[in-house]
């Protein structure tokens, strides 16, 4: 049987029936990432590989899932997201040996259980569900064909299209390495026959345990397994190496951008994007070379990202202007302007036509309608009112060396270039501010100041331009 699966599949399941059980294998230590990060623990779409199988088999309907990990459970236990159980593997004693740990923990009532590898990061759903559809066997081995099998355990299939055995290349012959169909890591089993087989297995020369062998005593029974064939190789191959690595994070980033295309986002350059696959873009938006939208984002309809603009579990407004700047947990309202060369900080929230020009930067502030921030200035902790202008090197100085202070600037306020503003401290609305003022105390309504430090002084008014009659050169 022939099966491909898109990467992503909206349509909610049917239920399974009868419901299968899983246990995915995470003992591994990945000794060819040279890496002191687990290897299931990398990311590829901004997600840790061991939990896109996680999800890939909760999406499918398991609910019993068994993580096999090793040494390193401290570590891989956070990312395993909803409640798992978890089981270790003491000594990496092989596959085999790792299901048997497994198996210990699977409920007895499980009449299938589906064995995964936690390093296929392109897995789904769908995928999964298909390979659970064919006709009961007592061992389903999932398989694929690839122009270049080096390296890989061969799937060798009778006439009548079962498996006969797998065979890993180190032991195979000249004749069984021209094989192209190779073990995809993905197997179904009757449960009763998996608890009655696995003890039967013998350990290697290394004192491992294959559960690969399983194919071989299965047809030696005469009940050979049957193949599930996948015609897409890139959703079943693991993850050994960082080129491996690198491979399936391009394939993934290559079907992300193509699924935005498809729903009306324009890229000028999909190759140069990188997006996560838990961002949300909506249609009529424009994605410039370089652009990085990462985590939990939402774009809104109309806006332009990038050049280099790298955006983080934050919500864009309809229209909004982003280029070579940096944002993350951050809320921008429609029609906002940010860059070049700007950074917004988490718990900044940017009402609506507000613009932030080159090397500006804020943090854990509200920043009303229509302000202007335009350059080589600092917001950190405050609330500023709706059309106030922050001059160019003006910042808040929100840190007392023991604890953090805000500071509160009124509506249609005027900041001068190079203020200094001492928290905790008020500028009522109307105030200002001359250039170079160091404002230690609050400024009422109206009030203007100047100085280091800051003294109120009458704002000036503009000079009431009189007439005079009209005279001629020399007349009196």
């Amino acid at each position: 049987m022939e099966v491909a699966g898109p990467l992503v599949s909206s349509d909610t399941p049917p239920p399974l029936d009868p419901l299968p059980a899983a246990i995915m294998l995470a003992a591994g230590r990945g000794v060819r990432m040279r890496s002191t990060l687990p290897k299931v623990l990398h990311p590829v779409g901004g997600v840790p590989m061991l939990r896109r199988v996680l999800d890939a088999l909760r999406g499918a309907g398991i609910a019993d899932i068994v993580v096999v990990l090793g040494e390193e459970a401290e570590q891989v236990r956070p990312a395993l997201g909803e409640p798992s159980t978890v089981v270790i593997q003491p000594k990496p004693l092989g596959t085999g040996d790792a299901v048997r740990v497994g198996l210990g923990a699977i409920s007895p009532d499980a009449d299938r259980i589906l064995v995964v590898n936690g390093d296929a990061p392109l897995l789904n759903s769908q995928l999964v569900r298909e390979v659970l559809a064919p006709p009961p066997s007592l061992m389903t081995v999932t398989a694929t064909r690839v122009e270049r099998p080096h390296g890989y355990g061969r799937v060798l299939l009778t006439a009548s299209g079962q498996v006969e055995r797998i065979v890993e290349e180190a032991d195979a012959t000249d004749e069984e390495r021209a094989v192209d169909l190779i073990n995809a890591g993905l197997y179904l089993f009757d449960a009763a026959w998996l608890r009655s087989a696995l003890p039967t297995l013998q350990p290697s020369s290394k004192g491992e345990i294959y559960l690969t062998s399983l194919a071989a005593v299965a047809h030696g029974d005469g009940k050979a397994g049957a193949c599930v064939t996948v015609h897409d190789s890139q959703l079943v191959l693991g993850v050994n190496t960082r080129a491996e690595l690198a491979a399936s994070e391009a394939m993934l980033r290559a079907r992300i951008v193509h699924r935005h295309l498809e729903a009306g986002v324009t890229f000028l350059d999909p190759q140069t994007a990188y997006i996560d696959e838990s961002v949300v873009i909506a249609p009529d938006t424009i994605i410039h070379p370089n652009t990085y939208l990462r985590g939990s984002t939402i774009v809104k309809a109309g806006c332009e990202l990038g050049p280099g603009a790298e955006i983080i579990d934050s919500v864009v407004g309809e229209r909004s202007r982003i280029w070579w700047s940096v944002i993350e947990g951050a809320r921008l309202a429609p029609d906002v302007h940010v860059g070049p060369y700007s950074r917004i900080r988490p718990g900044t929230e940017l009402a609506s036509d507000v613009v932030m020009g080159s090397f500006a930067e804020i943090k854990n502030s509200v920043v009303g309608a229509g302000t202007q921030m335009h350059h080589f200035s600092y917001l950190g902790d405050a609330d500023v009112g709706p059309n106030v202008n922050i001059g160019a090197g003006a910042i808040t100085v929100n840190f007392d060396g023991v604890e953090k202070h805000r500071t509160r600037i009124g509506t249609g306020v005027f900041v001068g270039s190079d203020t200094m503003l001492i928290a905790p401290i008020s500028l009522g609305d109307g105030a200002g501010t001359g250039a170079g003022a160091v404002v230690t105390r609050d400024v009422p309504a109206g009030g203007f100041v100047v100085g280091v430090p800051a003294r109120a002084i009458q704002r000036r008014q503009p000079r009431e331009q009189h007439s005079e009659p009209h005279r001629e050169v020399g007349q009196p």
